[in-house]
């Protein structure tokens, strides 16, 4: 079934007959020029793409690496997906995985996007007439978990596949209530006595059909580098620490995510019964009941989840859908994973952006007016009066243009940028760790949103004038923008290559080490300088504040 929210990906199409025949009689169009619309084998049947306009790449959208996860399917670990001996025709992106429409920044309610249960889809941008094995970029969406698309416009990959010679990949995964609801009856009929993880089997699934089927697109199997931000970044975590995933990647980044964000299997119970219960199903017969519900009724159910929890620091602390640790798929939380040494050691990129929290905060009226008794009151209520008189104490606000802003800095820290820090320190006594923060906030509205949460994904896939990155870059801020966007193109770029983002003209980024704390501030210019919140992130870390 497919639904439509707001927005579908641009539609590219296929070259008319009367310009191809012009073309070919003028004898203008060359084989690399048309290598996008040659099959690709891969173990499934034969693929065929599209050239991308403006970009020497060409993409393949909307290949399917799982079997749609629909009727018995629902509710379980991926399948294989089915082969096709006849050429598939991957030139259009395929509908988002189901989710109820969440008003935010990075939305598009005027268009129209579509959904379906039916989406366990990648896409694939390869630079065209490049020899040799290249290195594979794999990226994972962000969205709380519960929202978000492979097929968002900031996430093409063509424009970093073509200038950085890499083959780009994005996935769709299971989303919400459908990828991540836990329930003892549900263990009970899975062979690993697991449930709650299905998001994430989605993306192990993904990698497994990269690893199988990359070759034949140009990418080299053995230098796959998984990237993602926000809940993309959470993800990259659990792949790290997840022993399913060993073998599957060589290299890690982490933007603006944490390795925290699991739960314990019995509190996934707890949530999985309240939510089932809410639907009217309950006990050993809840996973039939909750496969017989349609797509329209889990995902009312699921927003009237979101809805019935007022405003309140707590609530922003709070995500009902995330991985569980399962004893299978995740065996700890993954950042007690890294500390350990348990996880799979690989070179680590990891960062966060200066105002992680701002752009949270935009559609809660009057939030950065509220004077400092209430917020004072608040604070107190959520934190209790020990950590609260901490974070005052840290983040005082007098140094604030607004007392709110000190609280949105602090949870920036607390629930983003520390985490970072933290899998930064957990990772650099095993592998090598390049640690950041993203600083720039040239564009148009640099007082409500800053360096704010999302803004550098622009800067790596080049992607200004997509949705919804178009309404902070103007052709002016675009131009402001572009040496930092060449440069952490090319930081990524290298990171993917050889586990060492430095290269030629590019300042020099030290790794990083325990003993003198630096990292590279990602602004113009750029600077490597020592990290200026340790004494926050060591007060946070003792909080044990976490998303879940």
């Amino acid at each position: 079934m497919v639904m439509r929210l707001s927005n579908p990906g641009r539609r590219i199409p296929m070259p008319g007959l009367l310009a191809l025949v012009f073309f070919l009689v003028a004898g203008k169009i060359s084989r690399a020029e048309d290598s996008c619309a040659e099959p690709v084998k891969t173990l499934d049947g034969p693929v065929a793409g599209i050239s991308e306009p403006g970009a020497a790449a060409c993409a393949y959208q909307g290949i399917p690496y799982a079997a749609p996860p629909v009727g018995p399917l629902r509710f379980r670990p991926p399948e294989p997906p089915a082969t096709h001996p006849e050429l598939l025709q991957a030139d259009r992106f395929k509908p988002w995985c189901a989710q109820p429409l969440y008003p935010g920044i990075l939305e598009r309610n005027d268009r129209s996007y579509p959904i379906s249960e039916d989406c366990l889809y990648l896409n694939i941008w390869r630079p065209r007439a490049t020899p040799g094995k290249l290195p594979v970029m794999f990226f994972i969406h962000g969205g709380g978990l519960r929202a978000g698309s492979a097929s968002t416009g900031m996430y093409r990959g063509e424009r970093l596949a073509d200038r950085e010679k890499v083959v780009v990949v994005t996935i769709n995964y299971r989303l919400g209530a459908l990828g991540f609801i836990s329930l003892p009856a549900l263990s009970d009929e899975d062979p690993h006595h697991s449930s709650g993880n299905y998001g994430l089997l989605d993306q192990l699934a993904a990698l497994q059909w990269v690893k199988h089927n990359i070759a034949a697109f140009g990418g080299d199997p053995d230098n796959v580098t998984i990237f993602g931000e926000s809940a993309g970044a959470w993800s990259v975590c659990d792949l790290l620490a997840s022993p399913l995933a060993q073998g599957s990647f060589a290299k890690a980044i982490i933007q603006s995510g944490g390795c925290d964000t699991t739960k314990p299997l019995e509190q996934g119970y707890a949530d999985g019964e309240k939510f089932a219960r809410r639907l009217g199903c309950s006990g050993p017969d809840a996973p039939a009941c909750l496969r017989g519900k349609s797509i329209r009724e889990i995902l009312s159910a699921q927003f009237q989840e979101a809805k019935s929890s007022v405003w309140n620091f707590n609530s922003m602390l709070s995500y009902l859908w995330i991985p569980k640790e399962d004893g299978w798929a995740l065996k700890e939380p993954p950042i007690e994973s890294l500390q350990s040494g348990r996880f799979n050691q690989v070179p680590l990129l990891v960062g966060s952006d200066r105002d992680e929290v701002k752009i949270f905060s935009v559609n809660i009226y009057g939030v950065r007016l509220l004077p400092p008794p209430i917020l004072n009151w608040e604070l107190a209520r959520t934190f209790g009066d020990k950590t609260a008189g901490g974070l005052k104490r840290l983040y005082p606000y007098r140094r604030y243009r607004r007392p709110t802003d000190a609280v949105i800095d602090a949870l920036g820290d607390a629930t983003l940028a520390c985490k970072c820090y933290d899998a930064a320190e957990a990772v650099t006594p095993f592998q090598p760790v390049y640690y950041y923060r993203f600083d720039y906030d040239r564009h148009l509205a640099p007082h409500r949103f800053g360096a704010g949460h999302g803004l550098e994904i622009p800067f790596i896939f080049d992607t200004f004038d997509q949705p919804d990155f178009n309404r902070f870059f103007n052709p002016h801020y675009v131009s402001l923008a572009k040496d930092l966007s060449d440069a952490m193109m090319k930081y990524w770029a290298n990171f993917a290559r050889t586990g060492n983002p430095n290269g030629p003209g590019l300042m020099d980024w030290p790794s990083y080490d325990p003993q003198h704390r630096t990292r590279m501030y990602l602004d113009l210019p750029q600077k490597v300088q020592a990290t200026d919140n340790i004494e926050k992130c060591e007060f946070w870390k003792e909080q044990g504040i976490t998303l879940k």
